[in-house]
């Protein structure tokens, strides 16, 4: 047995998540991983701040339908080519400038819109418009990822997008929250719009990636037709990877939906939800983001995603835990830890399954009907704030119920494991 020595090891790091490729991932998932918090998660603690209902803050979490739907648009993205910048920087690289320059200017006319009761609807018109051009960037920050790396980076490639995502989020959620703390929710808008300069620079500095050339002798039909129909001729359980792709992670989405209301009804401020579930909380996340993509080589594919479900489905019991003894903030730390990092171990794991499932001749619109799958998770999760008004209030049963909805998603692991994966048609694959 080969024993690898720490300076060895150390070395090992540095060349496998410090190449620049690798590198260029976490920097453009830095605003990736900003926009769902800016549109979505922000708007519902400043709802909250001016008197909305619980309802009728669960139901913004509709603003996210973009991303459920983003399948539709996505061959647009591998077909459309942008005047004059498509010949000067290549497909993707065009595509991503554009919609960070238009993501810049959105977050600032949300920044300086009126949430309140009489003008709420023009609020949430600004945030579906974010939450649209926030899809469009997942589409090609994922088929740029896919892409530019090959299959031995595409498990630290998933690593250092996750580390950038959160990165991003910690920007966005502790980042607003304390501007708006202290400051104003349009200071915090118009902060978090410059910050998205990060992804124009990642935009400028990073390569087009090699991508095969679409046959223009039948390029609708090749483009958004035939990605489509090699998912559902590769195997009759197709049906139970969308449903899979469905559920995993949709008892997250119940919690996530309404977690800052309930930190805020028992009692937490802004600057403490800020600081142990923005910072702290992300933090825990990105070690379990890299912990899932280790776990995920060691067990292979499907083992890791079972073991990082399973252990995501107890730690939510932690919220159980929480609305028994109520505001404490060591129980907060202890809660936000556990929760965070088996979150971020199933999010790598599943990311890398999602990963293993494209055709690389389709990644941007195959891959882009992964993820909307996923995203409609959210959309269903709108029901949240209706569950717990309905239920009065009583937050242990509303976690008890969300957590038994992650069981059959664990049960599914069982059947997709048949349906064969990517180029290659495995059944099953090391990390």
């Amino acid at each position: 047995m080969t024993v690898t020595s720490p300076i060895q090891a150390l070395r090992n790091i540095k060349k496998t998540y410090f190449s620049p490729r690798l590198m260029g991932i976490g920097f453009f998932a830095i605003p990736y991983g900003m926009m769902y918090f800016m549109a979505v998660k922000n708007p519902q603690i400043w709802l909250k701040e001016i008197g909305i209902s619980n309802t009728y803050i669960g139901l913004f979490a509709l603003a996210s339908l973009p991303y459920a739907f983003k399948f539709i648009w996505a061959p647009a993205v591998d077909l459309i080519k942008i005047p004059y910048l498509t010949n000067r920087m290549g497909h993707r690289r065009s595509w991503l400038l554009v919609i960070h320059l238009l993501l810049i200017l959105s977050l600032l006319a949300l920044g300086y819109s009126n949430p309140t009761q009489e003008h709420h609807m023009q609020t949430a018109i600004i945030a579906l418009i974010i939450a649209f051009l926030a899809a469009t960037q997942d589409i090609i920050v994922d088929a740029y990822r896919i892409e530019i790396l090959d299959k031995k980076e595409t498990v630290p490639g998933i690593s250092m997008l996750i580390f950038g995502y959160r990165i991003g989020s910690i920007t966005a959620r502790a980042g607003t929250l304390y501007l708006a703390h202290f400051f104003s929710w349009s200071l915090a808008y118009t902060v978090m719009a410059l910050l998205v300069i990060v992804g124009v620079l990642a935009t400028l500095l990073n390569p087009e990636p090699k991508r095969p050339e679409p046959n223009r002798s039948d390029l609708l039909y090749n483009t958004i037709v035939f990605p489509f129909r090699e998912l559902l001729e590769r195997s009759r359980l197709w049906p139970a990877v969308g449903a899979f792709i469905l559920l995993y992670r949709l008892s997250d989405a119940m919690i996530n939906n309404m977690a800052d209301i309930f930190y805020l009804e028992i009692g937490f401020t802004k600057t403490e939800i800020a600081t142990v579930n923005n910072v702290f909380g992300v933090i825990a996340t990105i070690i379990g983001g890299f912990l899932g993509a280790a776990l995920v080589r060691k067990v292979k594919l499907f083992g890791g995603l079972l073991l990082c479900g399973v252990l995501h489905t107890i730690s939510n019991f932690m919220f159980v835990v929480m609305a028994i003894i109520g505001n404490s903030l060591p129980m907060l730390y202890t809660a936000i830890a556990v929760e965070n990092i088996t979150g971020g171990m199933s999010t790598a794991a599943f990311f890398v399954y999602l990963t293993r499932l494209c055709n690389l001749r389709f990644t941007a619109t195959q891959f882009a009907l992964f993820t909307s799958l996923w995203s409609l998770q959210t959309s269903i999760a709108s029901i949240s704030g209706k569950l717990i008004d309905s239920l009065g209030g009583n937050w242990i049963m509303f976690f008890i119920i969300t957590v038994l909805m992650a069981l059959p998603g664990l049960f599914l692991i069982i059947i997709i494991r048949r349906y064969p994966l990517g180029n290659r048609g495995e059944i099953e694959s090391a990390g």
